[in-house]
């Protein structure tokens, strides 16, 4: 069999103990695991932001990785944890609503991991997580790791509406380099525009252009795209949104079609 890899992204940080117990724990039940920290400096419950990064990585690894995204919405550690089985990657974690948000489509499978006694444990992401992810790891089915549920929490909430002829979404996250991602899918855009006219605006500033990358725009000035993971991009080229047009994480954008 060959060696299986498991990803860790989760909001441990990198000062205390918690993501070093959890390699540790995988390590221990499976010594020649091959484990591949993402991030572990997710800022704290941001499932958005995780949820960003996640979506961003996971379909480089290979058919079968398995990825711990151990990020809750909440202080409450009483959500169930979950492992899915989406395009021949298993993922686990709490069901936070994070999921939602990094899948196109719904999962081929989600199950319910442990019993009641043990979902009440104050880190189930060392308790249950790291030994269903060495199982599947293993060859396991995923079917043998608990209760086959029929969906994930929804973060309806958090996902872009349509207000008669516009598309209304947020600001979830801003990379390293201060380009703004929303949570409008390229998806969502194709099926509202009909007429290859509109206007994408966000606090007084908008654009009518959407770019094939950010280098098509001259320095400086600001440019929209849809990313790799397919979510609405933007940026000034090679300068700061942030910073420039004072956007912020969970800033409305709206996409208005003629």
């Amino acid at each position: 069999m060959s060696q299986k890899t498991i990803t860790l992204t989760s909001d441990f940080g990198i000062k205390d103990f918690y993501s070093a117990v959890v390699t540790g724990r995988l390590l221990s039940l499976k010594p020649d695991l091959r484990i591949v920290t993402v991030t572990h400096q997710i800022q704290p419950y941001n499932i958005y932001e995780a949820s960003v990064i996640v979506r961003n990585t996971w379909s480089s690894f290979p058919d079968g990785t398995v990825h711990l995204v151990l990020v809750n919405s909440t202080s409450d550690h009483h959500v169930i944890q979950v492992a899915i089985q989406y395009k021949n990657h298993f993922f686990i974690g709490p069901d936070s609503g994070i999921f939602g948000l990094i899948f196109e489509d719904k999962p081929e499978k989600i199950i319910a991991l442990g019993d009641s006694s043990e979902t009440e444990s104050t880190f189930p992401e060392l308790e249950l997580c790291t030994s269903a992810a060495v199982k599947l790891a293993e060859g396991a089915a995923i079917d043998t790791l608990g209760t086959s549920i029929s969906a994930l929490l929804d973060t309806v909430p958090f996902k872009p509406t349509i207000e008669k002829n516009a598309i209304k979404g947020m600001v979830i996250y801003m990379d390293n380099y201060h380009n703004v991602i929303t949570n409008i899918t390229k998806k969502m855009f194709d099926k509202m525009n009909t007429s290859n006219k509109y206007t994408i605006r966000f606090g007084k500033y908008f654009t009518q252009k959407i770019s094939p990358t950010y280098n098509y725009a001259p320095e400086g000035e600001l440019v929209a795209v849809f990313g790799s993971t397919g979510l609405l991009e933007i940026a000034l080229y090679k300068s700061s949104a942030k910073s420039l047009l004072g956007i912020r994480v969970n800033d409305v954008v709206r996409i208005e079609f003629e």
